[in-house]
């Protein structure tokens, strides 16, 4: 149950870190290119836990008991 949250977590981070980046490159601030990089790192690592399990069958709990 704490491997999902951290997912969710990471995903919802990922999501406002886009959402600030893509602010800050409307406005041209320089540090959007870092937040847009890392929403691109966090959101990979959140939907990669997910999608791993899948793909493995099921042989770890999480994909079972979804």
């Amino acid at each position: 149950m704490a491997a999902t949250l951290l997912r969710l977590a990471l995903i919802a981070v990922g999501i406002g870190l886009g959402q600030m980046g893509l602010d800050a490159f409307a406005r041209g601030d320089s540090v959007a290119i870092l937040q847009l990089a890392l929403a691109s790192v966090a959101l990979v690592a959140g939907t990669a836990g997910f999608i791993v399990p899948i793909l493995e069958g099921g042989s770890r709990e999480e994909a079972r008991h979804g």
